[in-house]
């Protein structure tokens, strides 16, 4: 089982006017559906199509970044039906499907929202590593 398609179909960033005090970034990620496609993208297995929402706030009220997409992921045809039964039952997903396709989602949008951040003149909504003083010196 693999993931064999990505795409975004909504971008959205909308920046206001309010004065940076104290920011908190809060990112939430949701699953809306999931579907069975028919296409042959690998021959012997079904294709599942997971339609998300990657939401990332910026508080007090600065910014809010929204991406809606879909991952296609190629499932065994044995489980298929227990995959989609399990999702339409209780909304939830195989641990290890799970984990494989919302780290993708998190790679492709978090750098994305970077992207993005830098044109708006947005801080970063991950910490990115930084060198310190005392680093440099260890290393002499």
């Amino acid at each position: 089982m693999a993931i064999i398609g990505f795409s975004l179909t909504k971008i959205l960033l909308e920046r206001k006017e309010t004065p940076i005090r104290k920011l908190e970034v809060k990112s939430k990620l949701h699953m809306v559906s999931m579907e069975k496609q028919d296409m042959a993208l690998i021959e012997g297995k079904d294709t599942l199509k997971f339609n998300f929402e990657y939401d990332i706030e910026y508080s007090p009220e600065l910014a809010n970044i929204s991406f809606k997409g879909f991952v296609l992921f190629a499932s065994d045809p044995k489980k298929t039906d227990e995959i989609l039964k399990g999702f339409k039952k209780n909304h939830t997903i195989d641990k290890e499907i799970q984990t494989q396709v919302y780290n993708f989602i998190f790679t492709k949008c978090n750098i994305k929202a970077l992207q993005l951040e830098e044109e708006f003149n947005l801080p970063p909504h991950l910490q990115l590593p930084q060198i310190k003083v005392e680093d440099i010196k260890d290393k002499k």
